[in-house]
């Protein structure tokens, strides 16, 4: 019976130390190798290591658990713990996440973009999200790129008059879809799974308010991609995010953790991915990708008449007026 009692009574510790370990997923619809992935895979590696083990982050890519916007509603209802996403996929579920997207952004600096981000206005935002179920790290985003109007095939674009009728594939952003439209493209809001197919199927003339980093992660060339109008329109930051129902789940040392082990990464990540983007036109060129540089009046002049229909778009977008206003008067302040 001793034995017996004694077997029972470690079976038991077992049992309890191993349901002490915390088990975490993370999505991400983004192959291996990409920046984002790499920034998960540091942030699941820094999480264990300052748990000692007591929490592990399985990291998913290449959309095995969710697209994009399934990975986001997954978060805010607590099906799913952890992700990064681009900011206008993020938009479709809270559209103020698009605000540096908006045409005030037109030719904005990264510095420009962290004044806004790593500040109040930044707080604020992230909030916009914690409200509906998600949060948002200590340390932020981390930029990706600034956008370009157009990457085509075969229809070359070296002015805003060229994009006329041209259809294009965009981030599910509705900020982005009503841009290009005022602009006089044809968007087409496209999950990113569908990209290729549709490229090289000729259902599409390109892809619009992307990056160049787009392009070279995704060796789009291979799907066709010939043509860039480089007028940097606006930005897109990655995001790191947690579901609100995990954070509530965990204990206060544990959220810690999770707070602080991004905070070791955040920093690499935005070096890490100013570093790629100072090579991804390159390997775009020297992939045929010819490039288009328009001139600054004539990005100044598409500005100008963008940030006249800005109000509108906000308005048919869903953003909060009053915030955009506040991160306008903030960037003319910069």
């Amino acid at each position: 019976m001793r034995i017996t009692l004694t077997i029972a009574a470690l079976a038991a510790l077992a049992a309890g130390g191993a349901a002490a370990q915390t088990e975490l997923r993370l999505s991400i619809e983004t192959p291996p190798g990409h920046v984002r992935n790499l920034a998960a895979e540091r942030w699941a590696e820094a999480i264990e290591e300052m748990s000692g083990g007591d929490i592990t982050v399985e990291v998913f890519p290449a959309g095995q658990l969710y697209d994009s916007a399934g990975a986001i509603r997954a978060l805010a209802a607590g099906s799913l713990d952890m992700s990064i996403q681009a900011s206008p996929t993020l938009s479709q579920f809270e559209p103020n996440m698009s605000v540096i997207t908006l045409p005030m952004f037109f030719g904005a600096t990264r510095e420009d973009v962290r004044g806004i981000l790593d500040g109040p206005l930044g707080d604020e935002l992230w909030g916009m999200l914690e409200g509906k179920g998600i949060v948002v790290p200590e340390g932020g985003h981390f930029e990706f790129a600034p956008n370009n109007s157009a990457y085509t095939t075969e229809a070359v674009v070296e002015s805003y008059d060229d994009l006329q009728g041209v259809k294009l594939a965009t981030p599910p952003s509705p900020v982005v879809v009503s841009i290009l439209q005022q602009m006089g493209a044809n968007p087409v809001a496209t999950p990113r799974t569908e990209i290729v197919l549709q490229l090289t199927q000729g259902q599409i003339d390109g892809m619009g308010s992307v990056t160049d980093l787009t392009i070279s992660g995704g060796k789009l060339w291979e799907a066709g991609i010939a043509h860039a109008f480089a007028d940097n329109a606006g930005w897109g930051v990655y995001i790191p995010l947690v579901s609100a129902g995990t954070m509530e789940n965990l204990t206060e040392e544990q959220q810690q953790i999770v707070q602080d082990a991004w905070g070791e990464v955040v920093g690499w990540a935005r070096d890490y991915a100013a570093e790629e983007l100072e090579t991804a036109r390159a390997t775009n060129e020297e992939n045929g990708v010819v490039y288009v540089d328009p001139p600054e009046e004539m990005v100044a002049a598409m500005r100008e008449q963008m940030v006249g229909l800005q109000d509108q778009i906000v308005g048919d977008s869903g953003m909060n007026a009053d915030f955009v206003s506040r991160v306008q008067a903030e960037l003319d302040a910069e």
